[in-house]
């Protein structure tokens, strides 16, 4: 089984290309977010797809932590843009099978009257992002994201 564990400093990529990976815990985010930030600057991309994709990374990220608590490994951030698209994956290689595009769809005027917290993060990465994917392979989880450039 493929079980990649690079220390977490370990970057790979070309232009228009890169993945890093981060441990399994929520200080990560931070590092997370400026690796974002870099692929974003590097590759020129509009500063208004920025926003929308962190908000969607910290979701995803989180939900990992906070349902896949049995795994150790890192969790895999692979960036990619082509001329038209922003590609995120974000693989987790010790992981139970949820597969987020068979996700319920929510009601939000009857889950606002309903006033209970948490529920709305995979509908709000479906509102932020143009497709989603999922791909499950053995124990590795992989959530891919696309979202339309403004070229």
């Amino acid at each position: 089984m493929y079980h990649p564990n690079t220390p977490e400093n370990n970057m790979e990529g070309e232009p228009g290309h890169m993945v890093k990976e981060f441990p399994r815990d929520i200080s990560s985010l931070e590092k997370i977010f400026s690796f974002v930030e870099e692929f974003v600057a590097t590759n020129q991309i509009q500063e208004s797809v920025l926003y929308p994709v962190q908000l969607v990374v910290e979701e995803l990220f989180t939900n990992i932590l906070k349902y896949q608590r049995g795994g150790e490994s890192n969790i895999s951030l692979d960036l990619e843009t082509t001329d038209k698209k922003f590609i995120m994956r974000i693989k987790d290689f010790d992981a139970e099978p949820f597969d987020i595009t068979k996700s319920r769809e929510v009601d939000t005027a009857a889950y606002i009257q309903q006033k209970k917290p948490g529920g709305l993060g995979i509908h709000l990465v479906k509102q932020l992002v143009d497709s989603i994917e999922y791909e499950y392979n053995n124990k590795i989880s992989t959530i891919t994201i696309i979202k339309h450039l403004e070229r």
